[in-house]
């Protein structure tokens, strides 16, 4: 079909021989594929449409108006409607699995933050973690970040294990009652937990070991972690999350190495092009730099 005529099936879809729009047939046809928008946003969005992708062809309305028939009217509407929606599938195609990415954003009145980063329980570092949580107090932070590896999950990894120190068991059991503490501490905040690259063990065991076990309720880290319990809310492995207008990342999201010869902190700066603070590093490190608009953007490693 050539773009002209194509063009010339959409008037014929929206206006009558008097150049009145038929309104009943495309609210019959709005209803019947259930496209969210309006009769008089549709008009507009059409308009538009065939500007931008035809331009003017209304010249050779009536020469080509007796050729469309009803059917032709009915599958161009379903070519609008792909555009007004995107899930729209006039052909039938087969069910994606595809899933959409969507960034988690922290809500707006969760703004006064303790932002905890790969504490790798059972290999915590007491004095560092008691002078966060002193200082979380001090500040009466409204929001607790844990952001990442906060559970080693040594006794599973997929590397090459000393077998002295393998006991999963203490390991949940230390981290529950870290949380335990942490909720006792702040038993008004939000607490918010990021699953990093160690948190992900435990699915990637089950998923290698015991795969009929994926997608129980009782097999996962939430409930292994009693995250519920403690109301803790959970955010998957590789999803990074929206602070206003700083991204926050464990690392891992970025699936390659973000060093730099100069620091790691510029690396992520060269891959994110925004302010983000990430951990996974181990290290301390931070790259400010101004855009072309003079915009400062600070990338931060914890």
């Amino acid at each position: 079909m050539n773009s002209t005529k194509y063009a010339r099936q959409f008037e014929v879809i929206f206006y009558d021989d008097s150049g009145k729009p038929k309104r009943q047939l495309i609210k019959e046809l709005i209803e019947r594929d259930s496209l969210p928008i309006k009769l008089d946003s549709l008009y507009r969005k059409y308009k538009q449409w065939r500007h931008y992708k035809f331009g003017a062809v209304t010249q050779i309305r009536e020469q080509l108006r007796q050729a469309i028939t009803e059917e032709d009217i009915v599958t161009d509407f379903a070519f609008m409607g792909s555009e007004v929606n995107p899930d729209f599938n006039p052909f039938g195609l087969p069910e994606s699995l595809e899933k959409e990415y969507k960034a988690f954003k922290l809500p707006i009145n969760d703004n006064n933050i303790l932002f905890l980063s790969d504490i790798h329980i059972p290999y915590h570092n007491i004095q560092a973690l008691t002078m966060a949580l002193r200082y979380g107090v001090e500040q009466k932070v409204n929001t607790i970040y844990l952001n990442g590896d906060i559970v080693d999950f040594y006794a599973i990894s997929r590397f090459e294990k000393d077998p002295r120190k393998r006991d999963l068991a203490k390991e949940v059991l230390y981290t529950r009652d870290f949380l335990r503490t942490l909720r006792g501490i702040f038993p008004k905040a939000s607490i918010y937990y990021k699953c990093g690259n160690h948190d992900v063990r435990f699915e990637q065991y089950i998923m290698k070991n015991a795969p009929d076990l994926l997608g129980l309720n009782e097999f996962n880290l939430e409930t292994l972690l009693h995250l519920d319990k403690y109301n803790i809310h959970f955010i998957p492995s590789l999803q990074i999350t929206h602070i206003g207008k700083l991204t926050a990342l464990h690392g891992h999201e970025m699936m390659t190495s973000v060093f730099s010869p100069v620091n790691i902190a510029r690396g992520l700066f060269l891959r994110a092009k925004d302010s983000a603070i990430c951990g996974h590093h181990h290290q301390a490190s931070e790259h400010s730099e101004p855009n072309i608009n003079g915009k400062v953007v600070t990338c931060l490693i914890s």
